[in-house]
């Protein structure tokens, strides 16, 4: 199953294409790129030029993910914790 709009966060997003759109820290604000690593409190965002840029979740007040079908508007406060306990967590209730 491919990740969509109701299940981005229980499917995973590493490998999703990411920006921000808004942010705590106005620098990290434009960022757009790949999703190729994600800890309990940050993901690590490759962005065209091959740069990797490292984001706390909290700092990140609005993603935009693309999934195959659609782009999912989510809070960084929505993924923090470690990635597998948080699809433990939404998959169980």
């Amino acid at each position: 199953m491919t990740p969509n709009c109701l299940n981005v966060l229980s499917r995973g997003i590493v490998g999703l294409e990411a920006k921000i759109l808004e942010s705590s820290d106005s620098t990290l604000r434009g960022i757009i790129g790949t999703i190729v690593f994600e800890t309990k409190n940050t993901i690590l965002i490759r962005k065209k030029d091959s740069l990797v840029r490292q984001v706390a979740k909290k700092a990140a007040k609005r993603l935009q993910l693309q999934t195959g079908s659609c782009a999912c508007f989510i809070s960084g406060s929505a993924l923090i914790g470690r990635p597998e306990d948080r699809i433990s967590r939404l998959n169980n209730g």
